[in-house]
């Protein structure tokens, strides 16, 4: 099911003024992906969810699942399932009557798992009733996020992994068009976290439901999602596969957002088609691009550093080991520091002078408002 925002503002109002959430958002989410929505907090990227979801009212725009527009349906009748960053278990339930709950309790969807129930009896010559049909439903979801020996227990008595897993069963069992999760591994430990998330990557493929997820954390984000849609401020940024974006950031912004370390950003000037650090010439500059004061981006790994003379002189200052990779910072000539990715092939020490190059496509140029200007 794709879902797609067509000019979609959200204004909260307070005793402190107006505030905009979400400012003219235009994206499509395409049916079957996971889609990540990145950003910063406050950045208005869970408003976008909970308008998806039909708990926030829009204030200006709309929003369709494929070519239906449910602006104005209410949360019940979108047929979306949603998992919160507290997972919102009960906890004097076991889990399987946390799962079977919006089954049991919630009237349209009774309606319509009765109507499946009465398909399902028909197809298969069976006789199921609706509770031995929720039990089969319940066992499916169960069994899909690999929880289905704990369904006897409560809450409590699960990891943080297993009660994840709970909430997903639960709102996986009402067969959403859509599913949401809003920031689902920001309580689980950086293993579990890690795990789970791949986990997350599994069912979503398995199942082939449309999957929005809400991050603040972009290597999260990176890793298991189709598309990313950078938000800063309520205002798209940039959307694309996740590579993509990160290869080729829209603005400054995106390029500072995504990246560990994050990208170096320095003072130069454009003089002559030539790139000037300092004061002196470091690279050509293609065409198009005016004399003016810019910011150069250049991230760790694309810095590539010589003992001859030639290109941008620095001196190491540090280096520290991280695991299998190895950080250098250095001074530039003139002022202003880097960091980069130790070479094995060329290490260096500290108080050594290196000549920095950037590999093809490393080099971005910003304007002075963060607007991209060239990248080469």
């Amino acid at each position: 099911m794709q879902v797609r925002f067509e000019n979609v503002s959200k204004r909260f109002d307070s005793k402190h003024g107006t505030v905009t959430a979400v400012n003219n958002l235009n994206v499509v989410i395409p049916s079957g992906k996971l889609v990540g929505f990145l950003g910063p907090s406050g950045c208005g990227k869970t408003t976008s969810l909970y308008m998806i979801a039909g708990i926030h009212n829009l204030t200006e725009g709309n929003i369709w699942f494929g070519e239906e527009c449910v602006t104005a349906l209410p949360p019940e009748k979108r047929g979306v399932g949603m998992v919160f960053q507290n997972y919102a278990l009960y906890p004097h339930l076991s889990v399987y009557d946390n799962i079977a709950f919006p089954l049991v309790n919630s009237k349209d969807i009774k309606k319509q798992f009765t109507a499946e129930m009465e398909d399902y009896n028909r197809a298969n010559g069976a006789k199921l009733n609706y509770k031995k049909f929720v039990a089969l439903q319940v066992r499916e979801a169960a069994e899909l996020v690999e929880i289905q020996d704990y369904l006897d227990r409560k809450p409590s008595e699960l990891s943080g992994g297993q009660q994840q897993r709970v909430a997903i069963a639960r709102a996986l069992v009402k067969k959403p068009r859509i599913l949401l999760l809003d920031e689902p591994l920001s309580n689980l430990d950086a293993r579990l976290r890690l795990q789970t998330r791949e986990e997350l990557r599994k069912i979503q493929r398995k199942t082939g439901i449309t999957t929005v997820f809400v991050t603040h954390d972009q290597e999260e984000a990176l890793s298991i999602c189709d598309e990313i849609v950078v938000i800063k401020d309520g205002v798209l940024q940039q959307v694309g596969e996740p590579q993509s974006v990160f290869d080729a950031p829209a603005n400054q912004f995106v390029a500072q957002f995504l990246g560990s370390p994050p990208i170096n950003i320095f003072d130069g000037e454009v003089k002559g088609g030539s790139l000037l650090v300092n004061g002196k010439v470091w690279q050509s500059v293609p065409g198009g691009v005016e004399d003016q004061p810019v910011r150069v981006g250049v991230r760790s790994e694309c810095f590539r550093f010589s003992r001859q003379a030639g290109g941008m002189k620095a001196e190491i200052l540090s280096v520290s080991r991280l695991g299998g990779a190895t950080a250098v910072t250095a001074r530039l000539d003139g002022g202003g520091e880097v960091k980069l990715v130790q070479d094995y092939g060329n290490p260096a020490g500290v108080g050594d002078t290196v000549f920095l190059s950037a590999v093809p496509n490393g080099t971005i140029l910003f304007d002075e408002a963060g607007g991209k200007l060239a990248q080469w």
